[in-house]
């Protein structure tokens, strides 16, 4: 029924819509005190955030609409993005990254002009982009879309249509009135006019999108915004609406996927099979340590890297020795090009996103690489164990992980996982010479004891994890780490090694 409905929602919209300025004045003091009064509500039960999008084909409408937006709401709890361009900072990062950044906390709107829909759809139109990279980056916009609504942003999309005859005269009113220039760059008017010049495929382009991307969390809104007091009107009382009707609904918890537990453990426990008592004696380490050091320096120098880029992920048992094979890693590489971002507790900032944002936020330009000294796997791991968020949330965390690498290897990053492992007794020592060497008290607290209980529990994860994660672009490396000296030279090996069939 969606689909069809999408496929002739743009020529139900032939009919105009008008109001008169006596209705659109009797209207507008109630709508901007609603949109006030919920806006407010919002800041002080700061529960989800709200994405609205001004899309669709009428280029100045949409700019009015935000305009009109933001005049009657309170803007500092607005934040617009409006950037038609992309920008080199933005090219050199994975497509959604200048979204990603954009996002609103809980508690506040984003209202977005320029959406995730309109790269690949406006490319796709004018010939730069293939068939099968357009489907492409529309399931990856759904993906995110599926996303952020599981994780509570409530999405209001808007498509304004206009028809041909109407839009001609838009694009003649606005290149000889200077005033409302603004309403459009000189990209839009470039590719408004592409458009025009074939607008039944057009039309019959984004009618596909509409059915394609149109669902219960994420519907599209169609309206025909040749009447702008229309348009106005009808974006103010949907958004009015959406919001009233989500802070009198309590969120339902997405169902749990139980899976069948019987014989997992034994069937999926990759740790038992591998060896924790490798072994590498002193100067067949310094030789090996410098070998591969030598060799990471040279590949991450030079202009094959410079159009690549490098994340490195560490995870593993506590005490593990992470520091100590992120320390040689490090002294392999310019200081210049990197970034260390060690993982703790999210911050309260942190927590007003999606759990994923904190780690979006440091994804690597091209020719630059960062380690992640824990990373986005504590949702299916302390987030699983602890019981920090549901079952449907560290459920779902598998696809959404898989999701977030594809688009950093789609990108040209390399993208190397390690899990350090170390037996309970040799965790056990380590934690003790803790405790008994001062220097190294820091490196000991009472949480790490508290989840040492809870070992058979992480087991369990650690194995899902590996087993639901490791992709043929981002496969999970096993490190034996019982010896120190073992564990940081397979650590460097296997980045040269990476670094050398990607380069």
């Amino acid at each position: 029924l969606n689909l069809l409905l999408g496929l002739r929602m743009l020529k139900a919209l032939q009919s105009e819509y008008t109001v008169g300025k006596d209705e659109f004045k009797a209207a507008e003091d109630r709508l901007r005190n609603d949109l006030i009064d919920v806006q407010l509500q919002l800041l002080e039960d700061p529960d989800f955030s709200v994405i609205v999008l001004l899309s669709g084909m009428d280029f100045p409408g949409r700019s009015a609409a935000a305009k009109r937006l933001m005049s009657w709401m309170d803007p500092r709890h607005v934040g617009l993005y409006a950037h038609f361009r992309v920008r080199e900072e933005e090219l050199s990062h994975p497509r959604m990254w200048r979204f990603w950044r954009a996002l609103p906390p809980k508690g506040k709107l984003g209202l977005f002009l320029n959406s995730w829909y309109d790269g690949p759809v406006s490319r796709y139109l004018m010939g730069s982009l293939s068939e099968a990279k357009y489907r492409a980056q529309l399931k990856q916009v759904m993906r995110f879309e599926r996303m952020l609504t599981a994780e509570g942003i409530l999405f209001l999309k808007f498509f304004f249509y206009v028809p041909k005859n109407e839009s001609i005269e838009n694009l003649k009113d606005i290149k000889k009135d200077k005033i409302t220039a603004w309403k459009m760059s000189d990209d839009d008017i470039r590719i408004a006019k592409h458009l025009l010049k074939k607008y039944d495929r057009t039309v019959g382009v984004l009618e596909d999108v509409l059915s394609e991307t149109s669902t219960d969390d994420a519907p599209w809104i169609p309206l025909r915004s040749t009447d702008a007091r229309y348009r106005d009107m009808t974006v103010s009382q949907a958004l009015v609406d959406r919001m009233r009707s989500r802070m009198a609904t309590e969120q339902p918890v997405s169902p749990s996927r139980h899976a069948d537990k019987s014989g997992r453990d034994e069937a999926l426990d990759i740790l038992k099979t591998f060896d924790l008592d490798q072994r590498l004696e002193p100067a067949e380490y310094k030789t090996r340590l410098k070998k591969y050091q030598r060799r990471i320096s040279e590949l991450t120098v030079g202009g094959k890297f410079e159009k690549r880029g490098l994340v490195v992920v560490f995870e593993g048992n506590d005490a593990a020795g992470k520091g100590g094979c992120i320390k040689r890693l490090v002294a392999a590489l310019d200081p210049r090009m990197i970034s260390l971002v060690p993982i703790a507790g999210p911050s309260d900032e942190e927590r007003a996103q999606p759990y994923l944002w904190r780690f979006w936020r440091h994804v690597p330009e091209r020719g630059r690489i960062v380690i992640f000294d824990r990373s986005w796997y504590g949702r299916v791991l302390v987030e699983r164990v602890e019981e920090f968020c549901s079952e449907a949330d560290w459920q779902r965390a598998y696809q959404e992980i898989c999701d977030f690498e594809d688009e950093l290897t789609g990108h040209g990053l390399i993208v190397v996982k390690f899990w350090l492992a170390i037996d309970r007794d040799e965790q056990l020592r380590r934690f003790k010479a803790r405790e008994e060497t001062a220097y190294k008290h820091y490196k000991i607290t009472e949480e790490d004891w508290r989840n040492r209980e809870k070992w058979d529990d992480y087991r369990r994860a650690v194995c899902d994890m590996i087993h639901r994660t490791g992709t043929a672009n981002a496969p999970w490396t096993l490190i034996a780490a019982n010896d120190k000296r073992c564990a940081r030279v397979s650590v460097l090996d296997t980045v040269a090694k990476r670094l050398e069939a990607e380069l």
